[in-house]
């Protein structure tokens, strides 16, 4: 699992899509934005670290402890309209295929296939 960098989050709140870096870092991708106290973020913390070796790449950003809290709220909940966390959006090959709140590994990975 990669922490999002505080300049991966402002490319995000600047483009409002996710950097080409993380995007094509691997096949397939997933991105948790977050809050650190959600209790089903602490439940998918502890298996997202098993899928290590596969080929599914995971970043993860808690926004709460960002100084751009509230910027970053924004365009999570306007743009990518969700307000729901954890929210977790889902990618191919460098494209969108889906996003879900939180699930649990077999479904993480079925969406991912």
């Amino acid at each position: 699992m990669t922490e999002i960098t505080d300049i991966q989050a402002a490319y995000i709140m600047k483009e409002k899509n996710m950097g080409e870096d993380i995007l094509n870092s691997a096949e397939k991708v997933a991105i948790v934005l977050t809050q650190d106290w959600c209790p089903q973020w602490l439940s998918m913390q502890r298996w997202l670290p098993t899928i290590e070796g596969t080929d599914v790449r995971v970043y993860y950003l808690c926004y709460n402890k960002k100084q751009f809290f509230n910027e970053f709220l924004r365009v999570k909940e306007g743009h990518f309209n969700n307000n729901k966390i954890p929210y977790v959006r889902y990618y191919k090959n460098g494209k969108f295929i889906d996003d879900s709140n939180a699930v649990d590994k077999e479904l993480f990975l079925g969406i991912l296939v």
